[in-house]
């Protein structure tokens, strides 16, 4: 039998129903089937148990919604209906059950979607009434009845960020330990098995979605995912603002389980890809440089155009260039008061010249100045108090800039005239930091039509996309994690410098995310500055560049700059083994987690024959770090012929990889994997 008609015949056989005898009821509990998995819905109050291959994942979970404070679900409806239907969407073909239900005026439609196929399965809801709907809170999963998802102990909860502001942490909690609410997504592991459990919304256009989990032993007592999450940590000082109408959608959930919770993190990736595809590509990995990392108020034509000149002369011939043959020079804040305006154009045909291309950067939804009675230059009719985002009356402020409203025409008006001059300078790349102000949950927007901070971010930067027209490589710096359609790549951290503790926090984030580059075509690291630090430190810091995305250098290779560091690039940023692997890889996967809100210490990336692992130590003293080989998914039974991409060692591996790491230092292991 073909495959879609096998589909075909389980839906069928998923929906359909024996007549029941006569004088025998039907049952409370109505179940399908899709391959794995298996929906039972209780048709009292639509209560739904899902388990895959007999681990349940949710046990008596229900739909909650509500404003504010209020909460409600379908507990004592009269009303309670369920069925199911074949259906096929962009993920692939299943069983779609829905339950429909009132509670007052409301009417509700909770929709399974189950994938034979698939991992996972997906989850929304929607609410109408005729009279007019407005909430705040709605959670497609709320799940308070322990699950018994996991056979063994040693769980784990991870912490997702809202985004990369504040030096912010991902982490992991253990079971039966409090966790912090997740935003967006999340994943419940075993660490040693990897078998996991990943829930997020994969829709980025409305909701910011919380994720609350707790465990005890190898149960998962509570699971909620919910769009309305609002918190210091998504910045917002005001409840998330209601989405109002005549019928409001919750986000849609993926609940998944996984062998593997990486792979879980990458098909949670591919799925929010496939609902909101990436931006058009801009070309290869970026390597390049950016004035931030040390001349930072410094920058002037002068110094710039001479760290172009070292990159021409001492740098891109010795191998630090990008696959397309290029290198990026980037002027970072401040270049505004370091370039006059023909300066400004100078710069870009000077880097032209030399084969480079010209960097800039941006914060489109933010004021430094805060002077509210400041006429708007770009749209004279407005002062920029009429652009500020407010909550009762006072300016939303956080890192010491005023927040502005992306729908306002004054915002826009700014973003216009200021995106346009970047074009017709003719740089080719745009840094734009501080994002998340834009995202700010507010009173109100211009817009009548935007009730969220999200709703209002994906206005401005749809609108910045469209200004932009394909002409400019787009870097989010400080940004929410989500939406990822109109970037070609983000920060994956906040600030990063040059010693092992900057490295080790960067290497937390890549522990965590790696996986956005499947939402995003690159991850960013941030600039590598390597001044005052050891060698050690040196390539510690450019290997966590080289393993997760952009490749930019930061120190001041300026003609004023100091000679010694100079020299520490040259030894450091010039080894061709370490920039091939970066020209050839992505994000790297994490071998193992880390512990609390600590970095792994071992990455790796498969490409082809070849297998590279990067293994670190940031402690002060030198370390032996063993890892059986069957944790890279290699064999144990062959011996594997290595590289050590620093020094040139070569090795020979079998079981078991042992290496000594010198303090504050890091090796890269080329495994070749041609005979296996």
């Amino acid at each position: 039998m073909k495959k879609n008609s096998w589909i075909k015949t389980v839906c069928f056989c998923a929906i359909t129903a024996l007549p029941m005898p006569e004088g025998i009821s039907a049952p409370a509990v109505k179940s399908f089937s899709a391959g794995e998995w298996t929906l039972s819905i209780d048709r009292k109050d639509g209560a739904a148990t899902l388990s895959k291959n007999g681990n349940e994942l949710l046990v008596d979970s229900r739909i909650v919604w509500g404003l504010d404070n209020t909460r409600r679900d379908l507990s004592g409806s009269q009303s309670v209906t369920v069925s199911a239907q074949p259906f096929s969407d962009a993920f692939g073909e299943g069983t779609k059950v829905t339950v429909k239900g009132r509670r007052g005026s409301e009417r509700i439609e909770h929709r399974f979607y189950l994938y034979p196929s698939r991992d996972y399965i997906l989850t929304d809801f929607t609410v109408s009434d005729p009279q007019g709907v407005e909430l705040n809170y709605m959670a497609p999963v709320s799940s308070l009845s322990a699950a018994k998802t996991f056979t063994r102990c040693g769980n784990n909860i991870l912490f997702v960020p809202y985004d990369n502001d504040a030096w912010v942490r991902y982490r992991i909690t253990p079971f039966d330990a409090t966790a912090p609410e997740s935003y967006e997504v999340s994943a419940l592991f075993n660490s040693d098995t990897r078998q996991g459990l990943v829930a997020g919304s994969i829709e980025h256009d409305v909701w910011k979605t919380g994720i609350k989990a707790h465990g005890e032993g190898v149960l998962v007592d509570t699971l909620t995912v919910y769009g309305g999450a609002w918190s210091p940590l998504t910045r917002d000082v005001r409840p998330h603002g209601a989405v109002k109408g005549t019928t409001v959608k919750s986000p849609k959930i993926m609940v998944g389980l996984f062998d593997d919770w990486r792979d879980g993190m990458e098909t949670y990736a591919d799925l929010c890809a496939a609902v909101a595809p990436r931006i058009a590509s801009k070309g290869e990995r970026p390597f390049g440089w950016n004035s931030w990392g040390k001349l930072q108020t410094k920058i002037n034509f002068d110094n710039a155009s001479q760290v172009s000149r070292f990159f021409n002369d001492n740098l891109e011939n010795r191998n630090f260039i990008g696959s397309d043959s290029t290198v990026y020079i980037g002027l970072d804040a401040f270049w505004d008061f370091g370039l006059n305006e023909q300066q400004r154009r100078e710069f870009t045909t000077l880097c032209h010249s030399r084969g480079q291309k010209a960097g800039i950067y941006y914060c489109p939804f933010t004021d430094w100045a805060k002077n509210p009675d400041a006429i708007v230059a770009e749209a004279p009719q407005y002062k920029m108090n009429d652009l500020y985002l407010k909550h009762d009356g006072n300016v939303l402020v956080f890192d010491g800039a005023y927040a502005l409203d992306p729908t306002h025409p004054g915002t826009k008006a700014r973003i216009v005239r200021q995106i346009d001059q970047f074009i017709e300078w003719g740089y080719d790349f745009m840094k734009i930091d501080f994002m998340a102000h834009g995202a700010y949950e507010s009173d109100s927007h211009y817009d009548p039509s935007v009730h969220t901070g999200v709703q209002a971010y994906n206005q401005g930067m749809a609108f910045i996309d469209s200004v932009a027209g394909g002409k400019l490589w787009i870097n989010l710096s400080i940004a929410p994690l989500f939406p990822a359609n109109y970037a070609h790549s983000r920060r994956i951290g906040c600030d990063a410098w040059a010693d092992i503790g900057n490295t080790e926090y960067t290497l937390n984030a890549l522990t965590y995310g790696w996986w956005l580059d499947r939402v995003y075509h690159y991850n960013d690291a941030d600039h590598i500055v390597m001044e005052g630090v050891s060698d050690g430190e040196n390539r510690a810091r450019l290997t966590s560049s080289a393993i997760t995305g952009l490749f930019f250098l930061g120190d001041d290779l300026s003609e004023s700059g100091n000679p010694d560091t100079r020299e520490r690039v040259l030894r450091t940023a010039t080894n061709p083994r370490i920039n091939e692997m970066a020209r050839r890889c992505k994000s790297f996967r994490p071998v193992e987690h880390g512990t609390g809100d600590r970095a792994a210490d071992m990455f790796y990336y498969r490409t082809g024959d070849a297998l590279y692992l990067a293994v670190f130590n940031f402690g002060e003293h030198s370390a032996c770090k063993r890892l059986p080989l069957r944790r890279l998914g290699l064999s144990e039974s062959r011996d594997y012929d290595l590289t050590e991409l620093w020094s040139s060692d070569k090795m020979k591996a079998c079981h078991i990889l042992e290496t000594e790491i010198p303090a504050k230092d890091v090796k890269i292991f080329l495994f070749n994997l041609s005979h296996e």
